[in-house]
């Protein structure tokens, strides 16, 4: 059935969407806290390299660097000191160098190595990283109290490639997680929300039956009363009992219609070029005698020659309801104004009912379109609608493939459907 089609398509996004923030943040986290531990453990080391005048003692004991936790392999080797590949540069307080330490790298040359460093002073900040070529660099300028520069460049490419790794391979990860949820989820979640359209079948098969087992005795008064209206003559109380009964009879109709209404899909639907201008002058024209006779007025603005893809019955149907639904709570003496015109480009059409609707201020207009909600929650029964109507609409609507929507402003309530 289409509307549980609909509701395993929001589960499943729904539960996805929940599982996706959660990896997402757990992933950012675990490889934000990666970074930072990783230029954390170069800037220890640039930090150190930098304490010792821009080298590093060969037996000297090297501060903790590790990323991974408390503690690492170099504070209990002597093979640290000619792993770590770096250069340092010494510039005096007008930009010249007067000491350059290239031994430990092979990668700068002593012109390079100048070149980079007066780049990194340029950069304005006291440390960071840099790129030459697809090598990964981190650096740190020391100010001396005799007013002179060091700048310590160090090789990071092993560390930012571990971390890039670890990135790429973390993204990959959850990816595959998120992709293999999808499909556990589609697989089983019909068994999540069996209980729920076991529930929605005994209340559809509740109203059906009960619709039905209904009849009878709505048929039954309703024959009586006519009897005794050809026996005794017409009177104000079998008036109002046939009135009911006819009220009644309606709504039996509209819940067996309405509980149907979620079974039919787009293949149920004679999809033809439907004159969409004629069907809407058609209901307003249907009205009319109505709202002579409630002492209220109906207009119209149908712009001529708007065709649409669409079931010509379903379309009718749902400007029916609309226009039925504002004359029934327009106010008295008050204006229904039904307009048409084609959508953006000249596709689709776009259809606004509006009524006068002086009670609209409090009104929350986000349950309109829920079974069985109505706006005047005294239930007058002279307004004659059951909550049924706007349901329908929106499910005609969405049936269609278009949106509607309701607004009110300056008392008048207004509901769009747009047609594209």
């Amino acid at each position: 059935m289409n509307i549980i089609k609909r509701l395993r398509r929001k589960f499943i996004i729904l539960a996805t969407a929940a599982v996706v923030i959660i990896v997402v943040g757990a992933l950012g986290l675990i490889n934000a806290i990666s970074y930072v531990r990783m230029e954390s453990q170069c800037m220890n080391v640039l930090s150190y390299i930098s304490e010792n005048g821009g080298n590093i003692p060969t037996h000297a004991t090297p501060p903790n660097t590790s990323w991974l936790g408390n503690g690492s392999w170099s504070d209990d080797t002597p093979e640290f000191s000619y792993q770590i590949r770096y250069f340092s540069v010494l510039v005096n307080s007008e930009g010249y160098a007067k000491q350059i330490n290239i031994k430990n790298i092979a990668a700068f040359s002593e012109q390079e190595a100048i070149q980079y460093a007066r780049t990194t002073v340029t950069e304005g900040k006291p440390q960071g990283f840099f790129k030459k070529n697809k090598a990964s660099y981190g650096y740190m300028i020391t100010k001396n109290d005799d007013g002179t520069y060091l700048i310590v460049i160090m090789d990071c490419t092993r560390d930012v490639a571990a971390i890039t790794d670890f990135m790429r391979d973390s993204a990959w990860f959850g990816l595959i997680c998120i992709i293999l949820y999808i499909l556990i989820l589609a697989a089983l979640c019909n068994i999540a929300i069996k209980p729920f359209i076991h529930n929605m079948e005994n209340q559809k098969r509740f109203i059906t039956n009960a619709g039905h087992e209904l009849k009878t005795p709505i048929a039954i008064i309703s024959a009586n009363a006519e009897t005794i209206e050809m026996i005794n003559g017409k009177s104000q109380w079998t008036e109002s009992i046939l009135k009911q009964v006819r009220r009644l009879n309606n709504l039996i109709m509209d819940l067996i219609t309405l509980s149907k209404m979620g079974e039919r899909t787009q293949a149920d639907l004679n999809m033809v070029q439907v004159d969409v201008s004629g069907t809407v002058q058609a209901v307003v024209d249907s009205f009319q005698p109505m709202v002579k006779d409630e002492s209220k007025t109906l207009t119209s603005q149908v712009q001529t020659g708007i065709h649409w893809l669409s079931d010509s019955k379903c379309l009718y149907e749902l400007v029916n309801i609309l226009v039925d639904n504002a004359v029934k709570y327009c106010d008295d003496a008050g204006t229904i104004a039904v307009t048409l015109k084609a959508g953006k480009k000249n596709k689709g059409a776009v259809i606004t009912v509006a009524n006068n609707y002086a009670d609209g201020k409090n009104v929350d207009y986000s349950r309109f379109f829920e079974r069985f909600y109505r706006g005047d929650e005294s239930h007058n029964s002279q307004k004659s609608g059951y909550g049924i109507g706007l349901s329908m609409a929106e499910e005609l609507t969405q049936l269609l493939k278009g949106k509607i929507s309701v607004n009110f402003k300056d008392g008048i309530i207004t509901f769009m459907i747009k047609l594209s």
